[in-house]
C-alpha cells in the first residue's frame, strides 16, 4: 500500500507556514543584512520611516537595506548555514576551501541560523502522508529555497511563496516585490488566494504556523493556528480571543496534524 492511500481523500489538511523565526530559530533576513552592513546601520535604516517619514516609506527603507547585500545566494547561505547537514563530502570540502567573507562589524558574534529541532521530522511525517507544506514569507524566494535545500536536501518538494530577486549591475540585491504591501507579501491575501486555488475540496483544512505580527492576517484566514511561544502572533491571538495553539517546536505542530487526521481521515 502506498503512503498516499492510507488516508481518505474526502478531506485534506494543508500546512502553510512562515519561515523566519518559525521554521528557523532566527530571522535569516536580519542576520544576512547585519552581516553585510552592521547591526547599527541596520537599526538606523529600520527606523527611517519613523525618523524621516517624508523621505522614507517602509518599502523604500527595505530597498535601501537590501542594496547593501553584494553576495550570491550561495555565498549568503554559506554564511548562515554552511554546507548543511545533507551535504556530500565534495560539498563539505568545497565549503572548507572557500575563503570566508568577514562580517561588517569587527566584534565577534554568531550569524549562524538553525532550523527548528522538530521541523525535519514534521516535514518527513507530512511527506509520507502526502500533506502539502507551503512556506509564505516576506523574505526572498531563492534565498529561502537554498536554505531549505541545505536543511532538508535537494528535492524536498516544499513550495515557497515569497519575494523575487534580481541582481543590479554592482552586484547588490534588488527585491522583486510580490505585491504592493510594504514587505511585498500580504499574508492574509496569500492565504485567501491559497484557499481559492489550492484546495480541491472547500471543506479542506488550512493550518497556519507563525510568529510575527505579519502572520496575524494569515492566521485570520486559517482554520487552525499555531503561534510560536512568546511572540507577537501569540499576543495578538490572545488579545483578540482567537483560538490558537502555542508551540515551542514543530513536534507540537505534528501532534496537532496527527489529531486532525485521527478525527477527519479514514483508513482505507
Amino acid at each position: 500500500m502506498s503512503p498516499t492511500s492510507l488516508f481518505s481523500k474526502s478531506r485534506s489538511i494543508h500546512v502553510y507556514t512562515d519561515f523566519d523565526s518559525t521554521v528557523t530559530l532566527r530571522d535569516t533576513g536580519d542576520m544576512i543584512l547585519a552581516h553585510e552592513m552592521g547591526q547599527q546601520e541596520l537599526v538606523r535604516i529600520d527606523r527611517l520611516p519613523e525618523t524621516d517619514p517624508h523621505n522614507f516609506s517602509l518599502r523604500k527603507a527595505e530597498d535601501l537595506k537590501w542594496d547593501h547585500v553584494r553576495l550570491s545566494i550561495k555565498e549568503a547561505v554559506d554564511i548562515l548555514i554552511g554546507p548543511g547537514p545533507h551535504a556530500t563530502e565534495e560539498q563539505i570540502t568545497a565549503y572548507e576551501q572557500t575563503e570566508k567573507r568577514k562580517p561588517f562589524d569587527s566584534e565577534e558574534r554568531s550569524y549562524r541560523v538553525e532550523i527548528d529541532p522538530g521541523f525535519e521530522a514534521f516535514y518527513r511525517f507530512c511527506k509520507v502522508r502526502d500533506i502539502a507544506i507551503t512556506i509564505v514569507s516576506i523574505n526572498i524566494q531563492p534565498f529561502v529555497e537554498e536554505m531549505l535545500d541545505r536543511f532538508l536536501g535537494v528535492g524536498h518538494g516544499i513550495e515557497v511563496r515569497a519575494n523575487g530577486l534580481t541582481f543590479q549591475e554592482n552586484g547588490s540585491w534588488k527585491v522583486l516585490w510580490r505585491d504592493s504591501s510594504p514587505f511585498g507579501v500580504e499574508k492574509g491575501r496569500a492565504l485567501r488566494e491559497a484557499r481559492a486555488n489550492d484546495l480541491q475540496d472547500p471543506t479542506d483544512c488550512i493550518l497556519w504556523c507563525g510568529d510575527g505580527s505579519s502572520d496575524f492576517p494569515a492566521a485570520l484566514e486559517s482554520d487552525i493556528i499555531l503561534a510560536r511561544q512568546g511572540t507577537s502572533l501569540e499576543k495578538l491571538c490572545k488579545a483578540n480571543q482567537i483560538e490558537h495553539t502555542v508551540f515551542t517546536t514543530f513536534r507540537t505542530v505534528q501532534d496537532t496534524v496527527e489529531e486532525w487526521l485521527a478525527t477527519n481521515s479514514t483508513e482505507q
